[in-house]
């Protein structure tokens, strides 16, 4: 499950059903006082399905 604050940059995701992939570039910046923002604890998702971690 792809979840923004838990990737590190190289990391590659990919779509299991249309192949998309993406390549982290940055790290998330969301955390406030070590508590992490609401949005960044959606898992991200393509074709309806979570990315996963290649």
């Amino acid at each position: 499950m792809a979840i923004c604050n838990e990737m590190k940059k190289g990391d590659i995701y990919y779509c299991s059903s249309c192949h998309l992939e993406i390549k982290v570039e940055k790290t998330c910046a969301c955390k406030n006082d070590g508590e992490m923002d609401q949005h960044c604890s959606v898992p991200l998702q393509c074709c309806g399905k979570p990315l996963k971690k290649k």
